[in-house]
């Protein structure tokens, strides 16, 4: 499960080379960053080259995440792909304002914030925007259609789509008003035409990777996948871009090592079948395999579900940062001893223990959920029953935390911290506070826990809506409560007491500043953003080791005690943990609505006047670079380098033609 943080952080080791510019632009509250992917030249040439095939597989099934969050997505993503190219003699301004929205919709994939699920509406209307398409038209633009009566349909039918912010306004509803459920309530292209009764008492082959749809009164599932060679098993959703997408993974078989040959095939047969025993017997090969070039692909995360079952497209290509991996490793080695000593019962922990593989990572192409915008770590396999038996695997993306870091600055720790103390500590430890939290998270704690014998299924199927919520709880909650631990010291992390409290106040200051993202929201349904309330509430009912403070005017949360604070931590983790291991819906039900879903709108509006006074964005979105073959006289290609775009705009126009001209 990937990891998002809102007070921005970043790894201890910064490039401040003046030659190296990070923050290329920023639009509205989004910042567009500039990604490096330094030690890309000291792999092997055979490593390159298999970077490359595996990034283009990558490309190749970006479509399939737009179609997802969205049924027009595809139709609004290639209608602005074609227009910003003919902008050049229209109206400066106009021209910027349907640039910037274009921005906006190819780093969301679609036009929902990402963070709030809220529609976000361009700042130019209908009739500017079917006139510059049909000038467009007469410059040579062909949106892919056949002529200007279609062209006229196209726009006529994506009208209220783009324009209309009560026309699906929410991507993803997990709290739904009356008269709805979470499927009825949500926009996302999951379900077409079905309530949540019709789907919970259907019968699902494709959990994870489908689409269901009512046709003619009957329930039917769409399976995401290629087909098999020899027919036996029939082609489904989006099974050319898969087809795609297998055709490079052959090509990068060549170049990989014999074990990652074999896992890689298991890749091939899952995309090929859809089938959950397929994916199931990759993720239990790819587990065991720690390679210097490695992909995440899959339906993976289910965080955009409002049921928390089905898995968003995404794939990340990257390579181990042998420098950076060292934490990774030695927390790693030490996972056994954080599961021994963390506060749940006996009964809920591991003892059959594989210590996950952890490592830094540079990433080179994140796609669909992976990318642009992405998370700080990673850690999987999502299912429980894989990461009991067989362990996980967890990442460090450290490029991502790098770039983000340089781009944005301390802006929010000196504009939230409380005191001239606390300013102080964040200047010396929070860079290394974070690094420790991301690594704690993802290795420690999404790997942590034993599920009780009574439960016949995953955890999420009895958690539902919420499952995602907890997940990052109490992957966080671990992190909260390992800090404090002297094992930390012994394996290398210095001035351990003080991170620590750095560690405690940047996580109180981030439930401040991740209500930025809520301007026009009065509830969160992000889940990282509920599992961050949900601590912070909670830690402030409990026994008061958070306070909220006043001065000039302004509201801060500063930690009173930090002892107090992990005591609070321990005992909402005990429950957590006791709440996923039994399946106790009721229960986490309760926290979750009495602690996370509710936006605190006082806090919210002085947040977001203050935000916008100091500029802060409200997150990251990357430039990823571009990956070019190298060709030999006789045309194969024998290495590969890389290019990075000076902004998103050339990224994605050169990604665009490389899709209508693979």
């Amino acid at each position: 499960m990937g990891s998002y943080y809102p007070d921005w952080w970043g790894p201890m080791r910064l490039d401040d080379s003046p030659q190296r510019k990070y923050l290329s632009e920023q639009i509205r509250s989004i910042a567009v960053v500039s990604l490096y992917a330094d030690g890309f030249e000291r792999l092997t040439p055979r490593q390159r080259v298999l970077a490359y095939y595996l990034a283009q597989a990558g490309l190749a099934g970006d479509d399939i995440y737009t179609d997802q969050i969205s049924a027009y997505g595809l139709r609004l993503t290639d209608l602005l792909d074609d227009l910003v190219g003919h902008l050049d003699e229209i109206d400066s301004e106009l021209g910027a304002k349907i640039s910037d929205y274009a921005k906006l919709v190819w780093i969301h994939h679609g036009n929902y914030d990402l963070d709030s699920y809220r529609k976000f509406t361009p700042d130019f209307t209908f009739e500017q925007l079917k006139e510059v398409a049909l000038a467009a038209w007469k410059r040579g633009a062909r949106f892919g259609l056949r002529d200007k009566k279609q062209l006229n349909e196209a726009l006529v039918g994506l009208r209220d789509s783009i324009f209309n912010p009560d026309y699906k306004p929410m991507l993803t509803v997990k709290n739904p008003p009356a008269g709805h459920d979470v499927i009825s309530a949500s926009s996302c292209n999951f379900y077409d035409n079905v309530t949540l009764q019709e789907v919970q008492s259907f019968k699902e082959r494709y959990k994870l990777n489908s689409r269901v749809a009512k046709f003619r009164g009957k329930l039917v599932e769409q399976p995401y996948r290629a087909g098999t060679p020899d027919g036996k098993v029939r082609p489904g959703r989006y099974a050319k871009q898969l087809r795609r997408m297998i055709s490079f993974i052959q090509l990068a078989i060549r170049r990989a090592d014999p074990e990652q040959r074999a896992v890689l095939r298991k890749l091939i047969r899952f995309y090929r079948t859809g089938f959950e025993k397929d994916w199931l017997d990759y993720n239990i090969a790819w587990v065991k395999l720690n390679p210097t070039v490695d992909m995440i692909s899959g339906f993976v995360e289910t965080y955009l579900d409002p049921r928390n079952a089905k898995g968003s497209f995404e794939t990340i290509v990257s390579f181990v940062d042998p420098e950076a991996t060292r934490l990774m490793q030695r927390l790693a080695e030490n996972a056994e001893y954080f599961e021994m000593h963390a506060p749940w019962k006996d009964e809920y922990k591991k003892r059959d223990f594989k210590p996950p593989v952890a490592n830094a990572i540079n990433v080179l192409v994140a796609t669909g959920d992976g990318g642009p915008f992405c998370p700080g770590g990673i850690n999987l396999p999502n299912e429980q029953a894989i990461r009991e038996k067989y362990g996980t695997k967890s990442v460090l993306l450290n490029n991502i935390m790098h770039a983000a870091a340089a781009a944005i600055g301390e802006k929010a720790a000196v504009e939230f911290s409380s005191s001239e103390e606390e300013r102080v500590r964040a200047v010396k430890h929070r860079l290394r506070a974070r690094d420790l939290l991301v690594a704690l998270h993802e290795i420690v704690g999404h790997g942590s826990g034993k599920v009780s014998e009574r439960l016949k299924e995953d955890p999420h199927a009895y958690l539902k809506e919420y499952y995602s919520t907890l997940e990052e709880c109490r992957a966080d909650l671990v992190a909260l409560w390992s800090f404090w631990d002297p094992k930390l010291a012994e394996i290398g992390v210095t001035n351990h007491q003080e991170v620590a409290k750095a560690g405690y106040d940047a996580y109180v200051r981030s439930a401040l500043v991740l209500l930025n993202r809520y301007s026009d929201s009065l509830t969160i349904e992000e889940d990282h953003d509920r599992a961050t309330q949900l601590i912070i509430n909670y830690t402030m009912h409990r026994n008061g080791s958070i306070q909220q403070i006043e001065k000039n005017s302004k509201i801060f949360l500063r930690v009173r005690d930090h002892t107090a604070m992990r005591d609070a931590v321990g005992e909402l983790l005990s429950e957590l943990m006791r709440i996923k291991a039994e399946g106790d819906y009721d229960s986490i039900k309760k926290l979750v609505v009495e602690h996370a879903v509710r936006v605190n709108t006082s806090w919210r509006d002085q947040v977001v006047e203050r935000c916008k006074r100091i500029n802060l964005p409200k997150k990251a979105a990357f430039i990823m670079p571009i990956l070019k073959p190298i060709h030999d006289k006789r045309g194969r290609i024998i290495d590969a380098g890389l290019r990075y775009p000076e902004s998103f705009t050339e990224l994605q126009l050169h990604l665009f033609k490389q899709k209508r001209n693979p």
